[in-house]
């Protein structure tokens, strides 16, 4: 990090501090060699009096207690050969009831065990504990759904002292924190510690304000260790922890690398082997913005993140919940720190998930037990890559009644303007692209949801939203509510290009909007709701996790499928914002090569003349190279483009800066520069007004005006349309909470 970003990180923990009224926090940022933040803000105390926090903190860590003792100790003994994580919880506390669930259920929290209980009011041993956790009936079936439970990590705590014949506390001690020097790390602090303890909440139980002992009653309860809760450390001691299981020693890499896979709990892909993984803004968890990131949180106000690839790590120690836990905020507390120390270190990427990662993230809601009707294609893939009709199979008991697809048709397979046929089957496949473009009265009939998730590429052109609209239209007069699963405008949504379409009744100029419309599909189906529809039709949106309109598709760590067969990645979906207006000239437009979009030309173009005649401002962000090529025939992308085998003089285009490319004033400039060169020879079509949205662009370059001037024309306009269009994803900065849907 650079001098400046620590001192933004430094500024975002006091901040944290503040906006959350947290009496204090100790702060440790760094990686396997450097320490960037270090350092100990606010108070340690406010009550019985103010005592100011110090680096040497202790704090109660709660739920870290989880992962630092309790899965590192589960993980050496199966190392050790003496744990088989898929062997049934019995097997290592007998009692029968475990015997429905494995250890990696309960590491990864989908044993069915309910969350927690407050047996503490009439246990005070953890056998007796987890007899009364036994006569609990499990919530649904081991591994097939995720809830957080302390239930399991409270019989992980046992599994590791009756299987290595040893006290999770001397265990923890003798394996782990001795050796790595965690002189501050314990369970159960002695009293000439007391004085360096955080204190938490004034307990109502206990009659007095904690300092030293544990917070979770169920631990206390049982002599204050758990396998859930009870440990104590600092800041300095946790890094540590952190640097040596980042350099293989405590556990091997093979066995982290493991533990840290993404793909290990279908149902919640984000958990790992006892930690949280890829973590989401939209969580009170806090937040590295890496899909390499692992960590975990505790309830007094502790957290600790950590990326795997790079070696960062951001610990925050707090006690949020003194004097009472009626103060505690630890959603502020970690977003305001997690945002300073994420716009640090990753400041062109993130970790976006999409509609259909949050739909998974929240247990199918509200699809469950509901029948539903879908809008869909191939790209339609949650962030592991898995199809949507392959998502919802972990939700049997939702009902896919009808299957809808959109231009390309659900394969992604049709070329452009292809109609595609419907298909019957155990669930019809309708094509809303040819002969039908919605969804008729009887088909909607007992339908509870229609679901939409396509992806987009952030122009006018693209058909996909006019598809939607038209299924929009059907619901709202069916009173069938629309849900969108909403994923990234590849292009990015803070850059507006293009005159705002004042005739719009094609699938290709779908709205009274500008070319390069700046917003994701969700923010355009709230458009037709509010501006089209007049609210007619009831919608909700799963909006994106960590993803901000400055962000393009490539910065967001999400897989890529070309949402149909001339975009084939996300530069292309760039250029095609200006680019596509040569479909309405007599040029041809990169169709029948393996660059469509990026070349243009013609056999009688004299490519080096009009680049001659342009400067680098009349292309900003671009660059221009003269080339020749022949397009060919390519069954299932053009079988017939302009030109075919022709040899043609073109023009490649090429994004040099994006932050500054402007693809629609580009190709302004080359098809003014080609009218002046070639005036006789270039031809329009009726397509051009369409795609332009009237007929001004047109008439505009035929009667000489310069690029600069007609793109400079629409600034007013799309200014206006800014103000006015749906906005569901502000700078994070700019959220006291992320947005959740």
């Amino acid at each position: 990090m650079t001098e400046l970003q620590i001192e933004s990180v430094r500024s975002a923990a006091v901040k944290a501090v503040e906006d959350s009224k947290s009496p204090g926090a100790v702060v440790y940022v760094g990686d396997s060699e450097k320490t960037y933040v270090f350092e100990a803000i606010g108070n340690r105390a406010v009550k019985p009096r103010e005592e100011p926090a110090t680096k040497d903190t202790i704090y109660d860590l709660a739920s870290l207690t989880k992962v630092i003792a309790t899965t590192t100790s589960i993980m050496l003994l199966h190392e050790e050969g003496k744990i088989d994580l898929d062997a049934p919880a019995s097997h290592y506390v007998p009692i029968p009831a475990f015997g429905a669930f494995t250890i990696r259920h309960c590491l990864t929290h989908t044993s069915g065990l309910v969350a927690l209980m407050p047996f503490y009011k009439e246990c005070d041993s953890v056998d007796e504990m987890l007899q009364k956790y036994a006569g609990e009936p499990l919530k649904w079936p081991p591994g097939t759904r995720w809830k957080y439970s302390d239930a399991g990590f409270l019989l992980l705590g046992r599994t590791v002292e009756l299987t290595a014949r040893d006290s999770l506390a001397s265990f923890t001690r003798k394996r782990i924190f001795e050796p790595l020097g965690m002189r501050d790390t314990m369970y159960k602090p002695p009293k000439e510690l007391a004085a360096r303890c955080a204190p938490t909440e004034q307990c109502a139980w206990r009659k007095r304000i904690l300092r030293g002992a544990v917070h979770d009653e169920n631990a206390f309860a049982i002599g204050g260790i758990a396998g859930h809760a009870g440990l104590f450390s600092t800041a300095d001691d946790i890094a540590k922890f952190v640097r040596a299981l980042l350099a293989g020693k405590i556990l091997k890499p093979e066995t982290l690398e493991t533990m840290l896979r993404l793909d290990q709990t279908p149902v919640w892909p984000w958990q790992g082997i006892g930690w949280q993984l890829d973590p989401w803004t939209s969580k009170n968890w806090g937040f590295l913005t890496s899909r390499t990131a692992f960590g975990h949180t505790g309830w007094t106000g502790t957290s600790l993140w950590t990326d795997a690839k790079t070696g960062l790590f951001a610990i925050q120690l707090a006690n949020t919940c003194h004097p009472s836990r009626t103060t505690r905020d630890n959603e502020t507390l970690r977003n305001v720190f997690s945002i300073g120390v994420s716009r640090a270190a990753y400041p062109n990427t993130t970790n976006a998930h999409s509609g259909l990662d949050r739909l998974v993230r929240e247990d199918f809601d509200p699809f469950r037990g509901k029948r539903i009707a879908l809008l869909t294609h191939h790209a339609a893939v949650d962030q592991l890559g898995r199809h949507i009709l392959d998502v919802f199979k972990l939700a049997p008991d939702v009902t896919l009644q009808v299957l809808y697809s959109p231009e390309h048709g659900l394969r992604g397979t049709a070329e452009a303007g292809e109609k595609v046929g419907s298909e019957k089957g155990a669930v019809p496949l309708i094509s809303l692209y040819g002969n039908r473009t919605a969804p008729t009265p009887e088909e909607l009939k007992g339908v509870d949801y229609f679901l939409v998730d396509l992806q987009d590429v952030g122009s006018r052109y693209y058909t996909y939203a006019a598809t939607m609209k038209a299924c929009m239209e059907a619901c709202a007069a069916a009173g069938v509510t629309v849900i969108v699963l909403d994923r990234p405008n590849p292009v990015g949504g803070n850059v507006l290009e293009g005159p705002v379409a004042t005739s719009a009744t094609s699938p290709v100029c779908w709205g009274k909007v500008p070319i390069r419309h700046g917003m994701t599909l969700g923010e355009v189906a709230a458009y037709f709701q509010k501006y089209e529809l007049s609210g007619k039709v009831s919608l909700d949106i799963k909006t994106l996790d960590a993803w901000e309109p400055v962000r393009y598709f490539d910065e967001c760590a999400l897989p890529w499928i070309p949402p149909s067969p001339n975009i084939p990645n996300p530069n292309t979906a760039l250029l095609y914002v200006g680019m596509c207006l040569f479909e309405g000239t007599n040029l041809n437009e990169g169709r029948g090569t393996d660059t469509p979009f990026e070349v243009v030309g013609a056999p009688w173009l004299d490519a080096k003349q009009v680049i001659h005649s342009l400067s680098e401002s009349d292309v900003p962000g671009c660059s221009l190279e003269p080339i020749e090529y022949t397009p060919r025939s390519l069954p299932g992308k053009a079988s017939s483009p302009r030109f075919m085998d022709e040899s043609c003089r073109g023009i490649r285009v090429r994004i040099t800066d994006r932050a500054t490319a402007r693809p629609f004033t580009a190709a302004v400039a080359l098809i003014s520069a080609i009218h002046r060169k070639h005036g006789r020879r270039l031809k329009w079509s009726e397509h051009f007004d369409v795609l332009t949205g009237s007929g001004d662009l047109r008439k505009r370059i035929e009667q000489g005006a310069s690029a600069s001037d007609i793109v400079n024309s629409y600034a007013e306009p799309l200014k206006a349309f800014d103000e006015l269009r749906p906005k569901s994803y502000l700078p994070v900065e700019e959220k006291s909470v992320p947005v959740t849907k």
